[in-house]
């Protein structure tokens, strides 16, 4: 029987909230969505919350998700295993282990099952502390008969200054560093968990809808600029500001508290829609002034639709009048990327600190919690920033060909740029090529003998002795691509090719073939992707799955060399082998979401809104009930 922590993860991490999505919707059976419930329980959960996440009906969802083939694919699968070794794990496992010993219940998937209702939302204020509210809709009959409610008998029972009453149970959690109180109420038709008896108290005064104390007047502001913003299957609101405050956030998102981008968003709003074909998920950002892009004219759907349609993964974006500087270093990244050191600076901000004093050292420091990983990852003052010295060091230098082929790019007066990427293999061989190109879509002619001059000049300073003057020219092969020719081919070295308004550069002279191949292809053809769902689209993607995967997974195989190091097997399960991160188990999450086919994604921007709109479609060979 799986313990909880296997199922609660959905109210951390999104992609297992993904899949527990995806799994619900692999057993729908021509089910199309209709209707919505609203955000009433938001006018519940007090105010100050991290994030905000509700489900219109947690039973069905998790029902679903119970019986679906990604919920067997997960625990299965070696992404799993790793997971279970992280430290994220070990400081989620330890506590809610201390609320199980604390209550006497232990947290199954069977026992969220009896606790979860029809309409549920949660709400965290304190990641550290797991300081939450879970409020779910059953009656008196379903409430009563829960785990929790079943032991009322341990707990204490209390009342809030207006007579709501309350049980709650004082435990020692956090290794007997902190005092929380484990709280149950029963208002009508309703279920309502805290894990801080002042949270529970806030929630129930909220129930008379008289005061503005509740996570619905926070959010406010979002959805005031969320225009078409319906509530479906999962709908998410985040403080992000406060978010990236919490050394969790830092520690454990993928991208970092400090990625770019994130300076300026104040609040997302998502939601999550189930159809019978994939799932579609919908985005609402409110910032704090960041300029409006361009968005995309009629005249240019055309191009973008064609781009769209060249290559297994594509994106394409508006440019700014007079752009130069970017698309200068999309290529310059593309063809010759600058030679320099990392900065120390620029590494990752990864704690792994052997503990060479135990004998169990080579298991790593955090192997079993104790007071040093309360200290090092709760301790808000150990969270280093990097310094201005430091910023400073890792500026990109100065680069002569970005130079001049911005101000090249910059005559031409771009308007759209695309990036297209895909892999090849060549027969039996056993390596995996990742091809990339830069495309751009002109509003003025693009002048390609001053590309190839600089461009000469570049590989010059790159692969030949200084003070030479080695002979580099192009050659117009017979499918119109223009290649470099030194003493031997340069097949990697700037091959481009102008078709009509674009103009693409790629890694590749084969693939500049192929890629002109394809748009030559699509420029007449009907079957195009049609246009944006959204008003103001400023950039538009496509991600093929099912083209890019079996590559991505032989490429990440390839990479992970025999001998490396992976995570050690837990300790006390003898079976348990090692999990290495490139061979095992970023490939077992792909094999997980195999049921996707296409992911596609639109951005558009209104005054401080940026609104995005992803789309993953289900592999045409899956059927109901797989």
């Amino acid at each position: 029987m799986r313990r909880l922590f296997r199922l609660s993860r959905p109210a951390w991490g999104g992609i297992v909230l993904l899949l527990v999505v995806t799994g619900a919707l692999l057993g729908v059976t021509g089910h199309l969505v209709s209707g919505q419930d609203g955000l009433a329980l938001a006018r519940l959960l007090p105010k100050g919350a991290l994030a905000y996440i509700q489900a219109r009906d947690l039973g069905n969802l998790l029902a679903r998700w119970r019986t679906s083939s990604v919920h067997y694919r997960y625990y299965a699968s070696d992404s799993f295993r790793a997971f279970r070794r992280s430290r994220l794990w070990s400081k989620l496992n330890e506590r809610i282990r201390e609320f199980e010993e604390g209550v006497g219940v232990t947290l199954t998937e069977d026992t969220v099952m009896q606790m979860a209702g029809k309409a549920t939302a949660i709400a965290m204020y304190d990641m550290g502390k797991l300081e939450l509210v879970f409020v779910t809709e059953l009656s008196a009959q379903q409430a009563a008969a829960t785990p929790l409610l079943a032991r009322k008998a341990t707990f204490e029972a209390r009342a809030t200054a207006a007579g709501q009453p309350y049980l709650v149970r004082e435990l020692a959690t956090d290794g007997g560093r902190l005092r929380q109180g484990l709280c149950v109420a029963t208002p009508p038709g309703k279920l309502v968990v805290t894990t801080s008896e002042a949270l529970m108290q806030r929630t129930l005064d909220n129930l008379d809808g008289k005061g503005d104390d509740h996570v619905l007047a926070s959010m406010g502001p979002t959805l005031a600029a969320a225009q078409g913003f319906t509530p479906h299957e999962v709908t998410l609101w985040t403080d992000l500001p406060r978010l990236r405050q919490q050394p969790y956030f830092g520690y454990y998102w993928v991208h970092g508290a400090k990625a770019p981008g994130l300076d300026e968003v104040e609040a997302t709003l998502a939601d999550i829609e189930l159809t019978s074909g994939g799932l579609v998920e919908r985005r609402w950002s409110l910032t704090s002034g960041r300029a409006v892009p361009a968005t995309f004219t009629p005249q240019q759907q055309p191009a973008v639709a064609r781009l769209l349609n060249a290559a297994p993964f594509a994106a394409v974006e508006t440019l700014p009048a007079d752009a130069g500087d970017l698309p200068a270093r999309v290529a310059v990244d593309l063809l010759l990327p600058p030679l320099r050191p990392v900065a120390a600076s620029e590494l990752p901000r990864i704690r792994v600190i052997e503990d060479t004093t135990s004998s169990t050292a080579r298991r790593g420091r955090y192997q079993r919690l104790d007071e040093r990983f309360d200290r090092d990852v709760d301790d808000p003052d150990a969270v280093s920033s990097r310094s201005p010295a430091g910023q400073a060091a890792s500026a990109r230098p100065a680069d002569p060909l970005e130079s001049e082929l911005a101000s090249l790019f910059r005559s031409a007066q771009p308007a759209c740029l695309a990036r297209l990427g895909e892999t090849t293999t060549e027969g039996s061989a056993p390596f995996v090529t990742f091809e990339r190109a830069l495309a751009l879509h002109c509003g003025r002619p693009f002048d390609t003998k001053a590309y190839e001059a600089a461009l000469a000049r570049a590989i010059a300073r790159r692969y030949f002795v200084a003070g030479t003057t080695p002979p580099v020219t192009w050659e117009v092969t017979s499918t119109g691509v223009v290649v470099p020719r030194a003493a031997v081919p340069l097949e990697r070295c700037g091959a481009y090719f102008v078709s009509g308004d674009l103009v693409v550069i790629a890694s590749s002279a084969d693939y500049a073939r192929r890629l002109k191949s394809r748009l030559d292809g699509t420029a007449a053809s009907a079957a195009v992707r049609p246009a944006s769902n959204l008003t103001g689209t400023y950039r538009q993607a496509t991600v093929r799955l099912r083209a890019l995967a079996p590559d991505y997974q032989r490429a990440l195989r390839l990479i992970d060399a025999p001998g490396a190091s992976g995570l050690e097997p837990l300790e006390g399960e003898a079976a348990d082998e090692s999990v290495s991160f490139m061979g095992q188990n970023i490939p077992s999450l792909l094999t997980v979401v195999e049921a996707f086919d296409v992911v596609t994604m639109e951005s558009a921007a209104t005054g401080r809104v940026r609104m995005e709109r992803v789309n993953y479609a289900f592999r045409p060979t899956v059927t109901a009930g797989m």
